[in-house]
């Protein structure tokens, strides 16, 4: 089968996460991926579109959700910009009984046919990584054309509350086996600075690497979202609180939006 179209060229786009790909899973490994792709399959029950069997994962970074929807029979398309997440998740799917379809481009411009996919998602706040609004609306567009017609696109985003209130002038120290991180986020005009240190053990011992990088996310409000969405062709959009079925509102952290 021939996904693709001509091959694009990336525009350019700020890519911190290459950086850390090797260890992210690491630094990441609280997070409950079983439950979001449970959340995930819930929210595709609410489409109108049935059976839903083609999903694309819009900034898929290592893999872990995706490998989650193809364990349970959903043919994915893995997309992310970062080159090294994308490498780290090839490794991981060497001996899965399923194929899983991975691709470095930039969801600006998505390089797939139009009405191929059943559905599209984007978790983990990866859409506040586009820092135009009008960007936002573009890739809200270009996935309305990759959709079938009553095909969920599911996404999270934080909302510009969350950043001004809890991120505004945050630190915090994580540990696991290998890294200690070293998370300090600033907020201004619209945007949190995450100024990321990363501390990694190297062969068991007691001597660390250091990696350091600037992560850039712009928060979004759901009038502000359903907005761009209606515009792009979505009929229908809804928004709940982050992995529950609860409306989200402004004053939410972290909002998850259904849209067909």
């Amino acid at each position: 089968m021939k996904i693709l179209t001509n091959p694009i060229k990336l525009k350019a786009m700020n890519d911190p996460f290459s950086l850390i790909a090797e260890y992210y899973d690491e630094v990441m490994e609280k997070v409950d991926y079983d439950e979001w792709a449970r959340y995930i399959k819930t929210l595709f029950s609410m489409a109108p579109l049935k059976p839903i069997k083609r999903v694309l994962d819009l900034a898929f970074g290592t893999g872990n959700l995706s490998i989650k929807l193809g364990n349970q029979g959903y043919e994915v398309f893995g997309l992310d910009y970062s080159p090294g997440m994308v490498r780290v998740a090839k490794k991981k799917i060497v001996d899965k009984p399923f194929t899983m379809h991975m691709v470095i481009a930039d969801f600006r411009k998505l390089p797939f046919r139009k009405n191929l996919f059943d559905a599209v998602i984007s978790t983990f706040d990866s859409l506040n990584n586009i820092l135009e609004p009008e960007e936002l609306f573009e890739t809200f567009r270009e996935v309305k054309e990759v959709l079938r017609k009553g095909g969920p696109f599911i996404f999270d985003l934080n909302t510009n509350w969350s950043f001004k209130t809890e991120w505004y002038n945050m630190t915090r120290v994580e540990e696991t086996a290998n890294t200690v991180s070293i998370w300090k986020s600033r907020y201004l005009n619209g945007i949190v600075y995450l100024y990321f240190t990363l501390f990694v053990r190297i062969d068991k011992g007691d001597t660390y690497k250091k990696i350091y990088t600037v992560f850039r996310e712009r928060g979004y409000d759901p009038d502000e979202v359903k907005r761009y969405l209606k515009k792009a062709g979505f009929k229908k959009v809804y928004c709940y609180d982050h992995l529950t079925l609860s409306p989200g509102k402004a004053k939410s952290s972290r909002i998850t939006y259904l849209a067909y």
